[in-house]
């Protein structure tokens, strides 16, 4: 969710423009019985006990072991945000949608997981790599969100664990190689390292962005002219957000092939890069266990939800990067 820079993924252009969900459902989408959101910023956190938030609204961070959480640090907070602390079930009822969401044997590459008010940076959930070589990576969801609506309020929720933990899941030590400098990279260069030859994102930025790459660039120079870029190229995108940049678009790209019910035909861009995923037997077992611990169903059944998706532009500045703001139902 933001720009391509090390630390961090959130929603952000290079030149702090943020993009933020817009409000209205996609009805011929799949639907969620269960309830969703995203985004995140830059921490450096240590295991001291109580120790001084970095002002992002950290409250409580875990570390991931073997698929369990175990309370690394309460953070010095006061006021809503120490009962926010104190409410360790709610900790763990968002943990465990993470666990029907993501399996075991990926689960592996997050050790850490961070609970902070989305109010402090406008933000509802991020990830951030905590190992230089991208072994091991940290999410962030904030609570306050989370239970805005209710749990999972029309499966929100959800959707942001999905979008997030896909930029773990491209973005890992597996699929990129950050010991390599970006001018001795023959391939896609995220910010994190450069990508191997056969990865999901390298794919993706090979087929299908290579080729605006460089209009794609002139366009972060403000608002207007990102906006022009996606109505240009709109049949290139799953969303709005997802042209941001191949990073958000690759994790859009893996949230919608989840969310949605049906195979794409690939009559547009935008669903080859579903197709694209769909050739991955790992990314198909991954949609498979996604669709079946959520009881994703079609929209005939009246206990399910429309997933929300991203899709208007705004600007937001904020401590020098732009952030993505949930959508206010």
């Amino acid at each position: 969710m933001k720009n391509l820079k090390n630390l961090t993924w959130v929603i952000v252009f290079s030149i702090s423009i943020a993009i933020f969900y817009s409000c209205n459902n996609n009805d011929d989408d799949l639907l969620l019985e269960n309830n969703i959101v995203e985004n995140g910023n830059d921490k450096d956190i240590n295991s001291n006990n109580n120790q001084q938030s970095d002002g992002d609204g950290e409250i409580t961070l875990y570390k991931v072991a073997n698929g369990n959480i175990t309370k690394v640090t309460d953070y010095k907070v006061s006021g809503v945000d120490l009962d926010l602390q104190k409410d360790v079930k709610k900790h763990n009822e968002i943990w465990d949608l993470v666990r029907k969401i993501v399996p075991l044997n990926q689960l592996k590459k997050m050790t850490e997981f961070m609970i902070y008010n989305g109010e402090k940076s406008g933000s509802a959930g991020y990830v951030t790599e905590r190992k230089a070589d991208l072994s091991e990576w940290q999410m962030g969801i904030a609570i306050n969100f989370a239970y805005e609506g209710g749990f999972n309020y029309r499966g929100e929720l959800a959707y942001t664990i999905i979008h997030e933990f896909g930029h773990i899941l491209t973005l890992n030590d597996v699929q990129l190689n950050a010991s390599i400098a970006e001018a001795d990279c023959k391939n896609f260069y995220p910010s994190e390292g450069c990508a191997k030859e056969n990865s999901y994102i390298n794919e993706l930025y090979q087929k299908y962005w290579k080729d605006i790459k460089d209009e794609h660039n002139k366009a972060q120079n403000s608002q207007e002219e990102q906006e022009s870029f996606y109505n240009k190229y709109s049949d290139r995108f799953v969303t709005n957000y997802a042209s941001t940049n191949p990073g958000e678009d690759i994790a859009e790209v893996f949230a919608t092939f989840v969310t949605k019910k049906e195979k794409p035909s690939g009559a547009t861009i935008a669903e080859k890069k579903m197709l694209l995923m769909y050739n991955r037997k790992t990314l198909v077992d991954f949609r498979n266990h996604i669709r079946k611990n959520l009881n994703l169903r079609g929209k005939g059944n009246a206990q399910s939800f429309i997933l929300p998706e991203p899709g208007s532009w705004k600007q937001a500045k904020t401590f020098g990067n732009s952030k993505k703001t949930k959508c206010r139902h």
